[in-house]
C-alpha cells in the first residue's frame, strides 16, 4: 500500500492526510488573513497546529478565540525562535505530509489537496514547493516578469545547479510541503540556525531524493518591512550559514557540478556578498564589514569574487548608457 495514498492509523486513530504548521510571532493583521485562508481549504482531511512564539501582541487572544475542531494550539513559554517552533510542530504532527506555513501569507483553497495529490502521483519526491504571487504589504499582487520553466521533478543535480544560482529553491518555507519519510531520514531543521536553516534542509533533502515543482500557483507570498528577511542585522548570519550549507553541497556534489557552481556563484550569490561588505563598510560598520570579508575569502578566491563585482558593475554600467 502506498503510504501517501491512503491515512496513517496512529494510536488507533486515522491521521489525516496532511499536516500544516504554522509557527506565530506577533503576527499583526496579517494572521487572521493567513489563519482563514487555510481554514477555506476545499481539502478536508488535514490537521493545522499552530505555536505561538511568546508574542507580545494581540496574535495569541486571536487564536484563542478560533473555534474549529482542526486546529490545536500551543504556546512557548519563552520565545525560541523560527527553527525551533517548526521542529515542535513537526514533532506533534500525525500525517505523512507536512505543509509549512507563515503567518505573512495566503493559500488559494486548492492548495492542500493539490499537494497531496501531487505526492500520490510523486511519493519519492523528498519535499516539493509550489508556484507563487508576490504580493505587497495591502495584499496587492505584484507583477512578475518572468515565467518559471523548472521541470515537476528536479534530479539531486539539477536541485544543486539551482542552489548554485539562488540559493534556497523555494525561497520561502511557505510555499514548501515535506514528505514525513524523507524528513526521518535526514533529520529536523538545524536549531542552531538563524536564517538558512530552510535552505540547508532542501540541501540535505535533495540529497537523498527528488525534488517536486508544482507550477501552479497555490500561495500568495507577502513582503513587507517586518519580515526576518529584512533584518540587517542578521545579513552576516545569513552569509555565515550560507557559507556552511554550500560547504556541505560540495561534499556530495561530482567536481564538474562543483566547479561549475562556483563559477555561477562568483556571478551571482558572492557579488551580492560582496555588495553587503561594501555597504557596512561605508557604513562604518567596520567589525561587520570585516566578517563578510572572512566569510568570502574563507569560500572562494577574493580577488576573483573583486573581478567578478567588477564586472558586473561596469556591464551594468555599460547597459545604462544605451538605453
Amino acid at each position: 500500500m502506498n503510504p501517501l495514498a491512503s491515512s496513517l492509523i496512529v494510536n488507533r486513530v486515522i491521521a489525516p492526510a496532511i499536516t500544516v504548521i504554522l509557527p506565530v510571532y506577533n503576527g499583526g493583521h496579517y494572521l487572521m488573513a493567513s489563519v482563514e485562508s487555510v481554514l477555506k481549504q476545499r481539502y478536508s482531511s488535514y490537521e493545522f497546529l499552530i505555536l505561538d512564539d511568546c508574542s507580545t501582541d494581540d496574535s495569541w487572544h486571536y487564536l484563542e478565540s478560533i473555534k474549529n475542531e482542526n486546529i490545536t494550539l500551543y504556546r512557548n513559554e519563552k520565545n525560541r525562535g523560527l527553527f525551533y517552533n517548526l521542529n515542535f510542530l513537526i514533532k506533534k504532527s500525525r500525517s505523512s505530509l507536512i505543509k509549512l506555513w507563515a503567518q505573512d501569507d495566503i493559500m488559494y483553497p486548492n492548495c492542500l489537496e493539490s499537494f497531496v495529490h501531487f505526492f500520490e502521483q510523486y511519493p519519492q519526491v523528498g519535499f516539493a514547493y509550489c508556484g507563487i504571487k508576490n504580493i505587497d504589504e495591502g495584499g496587492n499582487i505584484k507583477q512578475q516578469d518572468y515565467t518559471d520553466t523548472t521541470p515537476q521533478i528536479i534530479s539531486t543535480e539539477l536541485h544543486a545547479r539551482i542552489a548554485y544560482f539562488t540559493g534556497s529553491i523555494a525561497g520561502n518555507i511557505a510555499n514548501v510541503c515535506i514528505n514525513r519519510m524523507a524528513l526521518d531520514k535526514v533529520g529536523l531543521f538545524n536549531e542552531q540556525m538563524k536564517i538558512s536553516a530552510d535552505f540547508d534542509m532542501w540541501v540535505r533533502l535533495a540529497r537523498e531524493h527528488e525534488t517536486g515543482f508544482i507550477g501552479e500557483i497555490l500561495v500568495q507570498l507577502r513582503d513587507h518591512t517586518g519580515q526576518l528577511s529584512r533584518n540587517e542585522s542578521l545579513y552576516i548570519h545569513h552569509v555565515r550559514e550560507d557559507m556552511e550549507v554550500y560547504r556541505y553541497l560540495n561534499n556530495y556534489v561530482s567536481k564538474k557540478i562543483r566547479d561549475e557552481g562556483k563559477i555561477i556563484m562568483r556571478k551571482n550569490k558572492l557579488v551580492f556578498y560582496y555588495t553587503l561588505m561594501l555597504k557596512s563598510f561605508f557604513k562604518g560598520n567596520i567589525t561587520s564589514s570585516f566578517l563578510f570579508f572572512r566569510e568570502l575569502r574563507r569560500y572562494d578566491s577574493f580577488l576573483k569574487i573583486t573581478y567578478s563585482f567588477l564586472s558586473n558593475k561596469i556591464v551594468k554600467f555599460v547597459k545604462s548608457t544605451h538605453k
